[in-house]
């Protein structure tokens, strides 16, 4: 489950992380040259960022050059990791989802490319599309199926009772309404790799996890590996931590999307059947042409880059430098993992740690491949500049279409803005906010751009059914939008920054004036007060949530079920949108009255941006906000 983590913690911790922060991770990483120096350089990033430990296996065709555990596995029980020790692996659940798919079709009992309807059809799935852009099988795995991934009621849900898969995909029915024409877009759906899962059940006549276990765990010579709290990982199991508070165990609702749970020396059997192309001991689980096609999408009917094709059946393409590794990372609350292998060079590694900070598992992972393809040939290809002169004018501001959460998709509207001009025949692109870094693209001849230090980096123009003309790539789906709305929006962001504190400022003056003044204005009074009203509520939302939120499995549990957190959100924002539609009735009302002028026009300037903040936050459904269904 890539419940990215920074993400959230959900709702708001982009709220501030917003305006606060926009700094870029680093790419600078030390260039280990020996297994020693890589152990060191691992032990280094592990103590710097505080997280408590890490296993890791690397492997080279039949041997196993790494495995290791290092750190704690249970701080408070100084319990040491080791090769043994359980982590929990997120989103490299779905790995197993794809071959397991894959494998029922190699025995001809279904096709990617069957309709999901003919499969289950008493799963009801709202697809306004259906009849021309019916859901295939291919579109749920390679996350064109236009379903949306969590939703804050699902990631709510921790409890340790199990439900049935079928009950899982039962559970919020809104999430089953397709949002785009699938095969238009990719977008990251945990419940859609869940629904292919029922289609395992359902073809195979198996629960999905004793169809996992059977015909690929214990092949692999994975005995402890398994997608609940089992009795071993109580045991041995690495306790998650999230800013050094120890996680209880997060009960995934989609458990084949999400919930594996098992150690480094496990894993080494599954890069061990990725790296020998489907064959463990001799025996061939998977063909190596099932393989191939699990490395490539083929459901995408829209004109897209060669970019795009490189993820496919829940396998993901993960360029370093010029090599392209493959396979698939997962987080959940407390912990986070990264399964990586490449094919061409018959090596791989695994990465899990017990924290929840997404930032080290990549560092570890980059330190890995550094060090795994620093002696192979690389066939490097240059990007071509100021060669090709492209016709295609794409000179705008764009803003990103796709949101993984709706409820945060009014802040990652402004988060993303860029701007695109060209001078001569190269392409320039910032946002508008967060990084000051100018990228530059030239033109391949072929109707892409080309990032100036990767051809692996690139963005096209293409047709979106619903969106018209946009712009696609490593940036995702981008729309041009007007000047005037660019400037609106940003606008709204920092008055949201300023407003708040010039309201202060002035309400203090102002009841200073009013407590020692001789005259005794309560309207000139209270027009300053009703703005400060607004201000107060949305603050106090935000203020809540960020005292409530100390976790992300807080964010999980008080959003996604009712609590007083999530039912103060959906009052207060209802109280804000009245508070400022009256400050602005009173303050217009009241206009002729006798007072400072600097103060009016500051409550009035006050109240209409909050009525605009109001507005937008309304057009985007955060006012009334119900986080929990």
């Amino acid at each position: 489950m890539k419940i990215q983590k920074n993400t959230f913690t959900i709702l708001v911790l982009l709220f501030i992380s917003v305006s606060l922060s926009f700094a870029q991770n680093g790419s600078n990483i030390d260039k280990p040259q020996t297994l020693s120096e890589l152990q060191r350089s691992i032990q280094k990033i592990l103590i710097k960022t505080n997280t408590p430990g890490a296993g890791v296996v690397m492997v080279s065709g039949d041997s196993i050059v790494l495995l290791k555990g290092i750190g704690k596995a249970d701080v408070e029980k100084n319990l040491d990791v080791n090769e043994n020790t359980m982590f929990r692996l997120g989103s490299v659940s779905k790995l197993f989802v794809g071959i397991a798919i894959l494998k029922l079709q190699e025995e001809g009992r279904l096709n990617l490319k069957d309709k999901v309807r003919d499969i289950l059809p008493n799963l009801e799935i709202k697809n306004p599309w259906e009849s021309e852009y019916p859901i295939r099988i291919e579109n749920l795995l390679e996350h064109t199926s236009g379903l949306n991934d969590w939703s804050l009621a699902e990631l709510g849900y921790n409890d340790p009772k199990p439900k049935t898969l079928k009950e899982s995909l039962e559970y919020y029915p809104r999430g089953r309404e397709v949002k785009f024409v699938p095969g238009t877009r990719i977008q990251y759906s945990n419940l859609a790799v869940s629904i292919a899962a029922y289609i395992v059940e359902t073809v195979s006549g198996m629960t999905y996890e004793d169809y996992i276990t059977k015909y690929f765990f214990k092949p692999m010579g994975m005995k402890n590996m398994t997608f609940r709290e089992s009795e071993q990982y109580q045991k041995t199991g690495a306790k998650g931590y999230d800013n050094g508070v120890p996680l209880p165990y997060f009960h995934t609702l989609y458990r084949p999307s999400a919930a594996l749970t098992g150690s480094p020396k496990e894993l080494v059997g599954l890069l061990n059947f990725f790296i020998n192309r489907g064959k463990i001991d001799s025996v061939q689980l998977l063909s190596e042409s099932s393989l191939q096609r699990m490395e490539k999408n083929e459901s995408l009917h829209t004109e897209k880059s060669e970019l795009l094709t490189r993820n496919g059946l829940a396998n993901l393409a993960s360029p370093y430098n010029n090599f392209i590794y493959r396979g698939h990372g997962g987080s959940v609350p407390g912990s986070n993992a990264d399964f990586c292998y490449l094919p061409e060079h018959n090596m791989g590694f695994a990465v899990m740690i017990n924290d929840n900070n997404q930032n080290v598992i990549y560092s570890i992972s980059n330190l890995i491949k550094e060090y795994q393809t620093k002696d192979l040939s690389q066939d490097i290809t240059k990007c071509k500049r100021n060669i090709y002169k492209s016709t295609q004018d794409l000179t705008g501001y764009y803003i990103s279409v796709n949101s993984k959460f709706d409820c945060i998709k009014f802040l990652k509207k402004i988060k993303s803005i860029h701007k695109f001009w060209h001078q001569k025949d190269t392409l320039y692109v910032k946002s508008m906010l967060g990084e000051q870094y100018t990228n530059k693209f030239y033109s391949d001849g072929n109707k892409e751009f080309v990032s100036e230090y990767s051809d692996k980096f690139v963005i096209f123009q293409t047709e979106d059914p619903i969106e018209g003309e946009v712009l696609n790539g490593n940036m995702g789906l981008l729309k041009k939008i007007s000047p005037i709305y660019t400037y609106t929006l940003l606008t709204l962001f920092y008055a949201f920054l300023i407003v708040p504190v010039s309201v202060l400022v002035f309400i203090l003056l102002r009841l200073i004036i009013y407590l020692f003044g001789k005259k005794k204005n309560k309207i000139a009074l209270w027009i300053c007060l009703w703005p400060m009203v607004s201000t107060s509520i949305i603050v106090g939302i935000a203020i809540a949530i960020f005292t409530s939120l100390q976790t992300q499995l807080d964010a999980f549990n008080l959003l996604g079920n009712m609590s007083p957190l999530s039912i103060l959100i959906f009052i207060g924002t209802i109280g804000f949108a009245l508070a400022s539609l009256w400050s602005v009735y009173y303050i217009f009302k009241n206009r002729n009255v006798k007072m400072s002028k600097l103060f009016y026009y500051h409550s009035a300037l006050a109240a209409i941006f909050n009525l605009a903040f109001t507005i937008y936050l309304f057009s985007n459904g955060i006012i009334g906000l119900i986080t929990w269904i």
